[in-house]
């Protein structure tokens, strides 16, 4: 009899586990589900709408929303990005119990551009997209009911949420960060003079009477071949989310204004200056070989925050910089961090 109980013990046991570990699609299950089946499932079970940002400007939003599930996950995507990009990330979290958000950030994805060029990235000021964040919450994530609130960013909406978890009076139970701008990968050149090339060509932009012009080296959208991208692994998903934009060429943007890097730079600086102000429990996940952000930058802010899961930027290795768009193992990886550090803060 006490064998028998010893035994049903343990089965209960690798049940649970069984039934908590996330169920993640796969490769080869994407291959069958193609653009058409991701499409499908998108329009089976997401709402989309609009809300204000905080200075009147209209921006869209979606979700994914089931009565059942007791849980909130907002997505803050990253610099080039459109929700509609994030339709098999929001498929996985969303069939793993979360009721997912999702919204374009100004001047990009299906939002309003904000220059004449609309394949101009470009930012005025880049609080307004910290504001945009807290008008998301306050009008749109908050109202929708009392549950725990998880926030899940990628890039620059890395830089957004630490920002913007710096300075709201929002709980939230818990935030993953994953390659977050908290700097700009610049390569050999220095940042003085990076610095140096803004201030100066951005003068000249203005002398000439433009209201903004691209930094040196950018361009309009460009289609960069597999065999040439600095983003993932996965020549599946790249394929895929770059047929989304040749589908949806409003989606598409190019390169970024002197503007919006003189303002990024600078955000990159305050996420570390403020990050002790942010008392959220928060996992930072950091691609090895990232070439798109500073990964120094990242384990600084860490350092300042002093209370990143597991003391630093949790390293994806091998994985480039866009880790849910990765192959397979390095998604996998990324993702079941997430969902395990946010089952540690319920």
């Amino acid at each position: 009899m006490l064998a028998r109980l010893f035994l049903l013990g343990i089965c209960l046991v690798m049940n649970t586990a069984v039934a908590q570990t996330p169920r993640l699609t796969t490769e080869a299950e994407l291959a069958e589900l193609g653009r058409e089946g991701l499409q499908q499932y998108w329009q089976a079970h997401a709402v989309e709408s609009r809300f204000t940002g905080h200075d009147g400007m209209t921006l869209p939003w979606a979700a994914l929303r089931n009565p059942e599930h007791g849980s909130t996950l907002v997505i803050v995507n990253g610099r080039t990005e459109s929700y509609l990009k994030y339709q098999e990330l929001a498929r996985d979290l969303f069939e793993n119990g979360y009721n997912v958000y999702l919204y374009d950030h100004r001047g990009q994805g299906l939002a309003p551009r904000l220059t004449d060029d609309p394949l101009l990235g470009h930012v005025a000021n880049f609080d307004d997209y910290v504001q945009d964040l807290e008008q998301f919450m306050q009008q749109v994530v908050l109202p929708a009911g009392p549950q725990p609130v998880y926030l899940l960013a990628h890039s620059m909406g890395g830089t957004i949420s630490a920002l913007w978890l710096s300075q709201t009076k929002v709980r939230v139970q818990a935030a993953a960060l994953s390659s977050p701008m908290m700097g700009i990968y610049l390569g050999p050149m220095p940042r003085w003079l990076a610095d140096g090339l803004v201030s100066v060509l951005g003068t000249g932009c203005r002398w000439l009477g433009h209201d903004a012009c691209y930094a040196p080296g950018q361009g309009g959208y460009e289609e960069t071949p597999f065999a040439d991208n600095e983003l993932t692994h996965s020549e599946l998903r790249y394929r895929l989310f770059r047929e989304l934009y040749r589908e949806r060429p409003e989606l598409q943007l190019g390169g970024v204004s002197l503007q919006w890097l003189g303002e990024s730079l600078a955000a990159g600086d305050r996420t570390i200056e403020r990050a002790r102000l942010i008392t959220t429990p928060l996992l930072v996940l950091q691609a090895s070989q990232d070439v798109v952000v500073d990964n120094n930058a990242q384990n600084a802010f860490c350092q300042a925050l002093g209370h990143c899961a597991g003391g630093g930027p949790l390293v994806i290795k091998g994985a480039s910089h866009e880790l849910f768009v990765e192959q397979d193992p390095r998604r996998r990886r990324a993702l079941n961090a997430v969902f395990d550090f946010f089952e540690q803060h319920p």
